[in-house]
């Protein structure tokens, strides 16, 4: 009897622990759904913002371009006063592209894209940059703007651009935010950190408003009566800057009498240091987009080298890497894989990060620290839980993409393998126009819908070329084909055919092959960048068009300049 009682109490047991399961079941599979569905959103708003930027660039591109190049070609031919009315324009189109710019900045951060550029340099020569940059707005309002250099600086390894970024934002609100008085800004050395303090006797910021300013959208003074504009977007983007550097922005405020701002930055800043976001913790960011199949992207079977020390993830990867495209290399730890590397060199590593011996973060290391094997793509399988460090070091040795072993998909195991020879791939396959030699004027073909786009450009190209106009992809093809210009501008967004398909109808034309194509677009994201590049355009310039970028670019295209 006390058996039969120990059994019931045991299938009673049993069955609780089954319903659990199936709850905890049902609860997973909410949250893989809500997982998905908050990816689904940032996908649609990174869209949307992407093509929202499309929209407003377009006009602005004609706004400040033509106002250019009135303002360069008008110089002493008009009265001063209507003169002025060209700088008036070209001003506010130009703080209408920060505030756009502000938006994409945001979204690039938040999607986890936003790359650093590590070098060294001087903090005081920075500072002071930025001092005269904002200098002129001072002496408009009679604000004394001080700045004292303070001795022995250390050299800087960092990211100057958002440094430069951050300190114009605090010292531009420090002017904007005081109407009488002084902002002053100074840096200091502590220890291995820098300390740059914006000081103003503005209008100061209530205590209730201070957790609320580096909000997204949020300013001090949210009311329908406020007297000074912008996104508030720009103590957003200074944080999340200064946090991406390592370092952080505080704000003390007494309403009425003032402001300080202090940015507190380290002095050196691993040269592939990045902070990853906490949507993308658990997985190393992928450089390429999957591709639909498991095949390799060419035709050359690939040597895959599977460093793993467990023969049931080995008997795995060899099955699904059977395929004729893959030829498979097995290293049972980071000393084998070493030794292997003696006499064979792979086209990309599956790596496993806990074995014995040699592990594999000590196995990365060395691979990235020897020339002939630096550059090779690493994918890694584990189950091991990694710690934000840990996926630090594996992002600043450029790992392509972390996979957690367990029930590994097929498929996308397939895709993300084939995606590591993408990019070799892509560069090898586009076309490289030679130097070309050019008697007279080029002839330029501008393919673009938009008439003020169109116009743009012809003022600024028609005294060096000879212009070729059309204003669809299909006449695009036809008019390449008739006239066999030295260069073509692709607008990408166009009627009847996108500037893609009019770009691969041009590149099957034997006839057209050899002819540059730079694709001249208002799509301004980082990912649209690259994803127009990796067709093989010879080129990309952003509207609105900055001048000497758009020249640059056209010089270096068609003459190799």
């Amino acid at each position: 009897k006390d058996l039969e009682q120990q059994n019931r109490e045991l299938d009673a047991q049993k069955n609780e622990l089954n319903a659990q399961a199936m709850e905890l079941t049902q609860q997973n599979a909410e949250l893989e759904a809500h997982k998905g569905q908050l990816a689904e959103a940032s996908r649609q708003k990174t869209s949307f913002i992407s093509n929202m930027s499309h929209e407003l660039r377009t006009p602005l591109n004609s706004v400040i371009a033509l106002s250019g190049v009135l303002n360069r070609r008008l110089a002493g031919q008009i009265p001063d006063e209507e003169y002025s009315y060209l700088e008036v324009i070209e001003r506010n189109g130009k703080q209408l592209l920060a505030l756009i710019n502000d938006i994409l900045d945001l979204s690039r951060i938040e999607a986890g894209r936003e790359e650093l550029e590590i070098a060294q340099f001087e903090p005081g020569h920075l500072v002071a940059e930025v001092v005269a940059s904002i200098n002129p707005l001072a002496r408009q309002k009679n604000i004394e703007l001080a700045y004292t250099p303070a001795p022995g600086l250390a050299p800087m390894r960092s990211d100057a651009g958002k440094i430069r970024h951050i300190l114009q934002n605090l010292l531009g609100n420090a002017v904007k935010f005081t109407d009488a008085g002084r902002a002053e800004i100074c840096a200091r050395q502590t220890g291995a950190e820098i300390q740059i303090t914006v000081r103003d006797t503005g209008i100061g910021i209530a205590q209730d408003q201070l957790a609320l300013i580096f909000d997204e959208f949020k300013q001090a003074d949210g009311s329908n009566s406020r007297r000074f504009g912008g996104t508030g977007l720009g103590l957003t983007i200074a944080r999340k800057y200064a946090r991406l550097l390592g370092g952080e922005i505080t704000v003390e405020s007494v309403l009425g009498q003032g402001s300080v701002f202090t940015l507190r930055l380290p002095l050196h800043l691993d040269e592939d240091f990045k902070v990853m976001s906490e949507a993308n913790e658990s997985h190393a960011r992928p450089r390429v987009p999957p591709v639909s199949s498991g095949a390799a992207s060419d035709s050359e079977q690939k040597t895959l080298l599977v460093v793993e020390d467990s023969e049931p993830a080995v008997i795995q990867l060899q099955d699904i890497f059977a395929a004729p495209a893959y030829r498979i290399l097995v290293a049972r730890n980071g000393h084998e894989a070493l030794e292997l590397f003696q006499h064979t060199l792979p086209d990309a590593i599956l790596l496993d990060l806990m074995m014995p011996g040699m592990d594999g973060f000590e196995l990365l290391k060395t691979v990235r620290n020897v020339e002939r094997t630096a550059h090779l793509p690493v994918l890694i399988l584990t189950a091991k839980a990694i710690t934000k460090e840990e996926l630090r070091f594996l992002k600043s040795n450029h790992v392509h993409q972390l996979i957690q072993k367990g029930d590994i998909n097929r498929a996308e195991l397939l895709d993300a393998v084939a995606g590591l020879f993408r990019p070799a791939t892509a560069k090898a396959t586009k076309p490289k126009p030679s130097r070309q030699t050019i008697e007279g004027k080029p002839r330029l073909l501008v393919v673009e819908d938009n008439p003020d786009n169109m116009l743009t450009v012809k003022a600024l190209m028609a005294g060096d070329f000879t212009v070729i106009e059309a204003t669809d992809g299909l006449a695009a093809v036809q008019q390449a084909r008739k006239h066999q210009p030295h260069l073509i501008l692709m607008d990408i967004a166009l009627p009847v055919i996108d500037g893609i398909q009019a770009f691969k109808q041009i590149r099957q034309d034997t006839a057209c092959q050899g002819i540059p194509v730079i694709a001249l677009t208002a799509s301004a994201m980082t990912s649209d960048r690259e994803a127009i590049l990796a067709y093989g355009f010879d080129g990309y310039i952003p509207k609105p068009i900055d001048h000497q970028e758009f020249m640059h670019t056209i010089r270096e295209v068609l003459y190799g300049e």
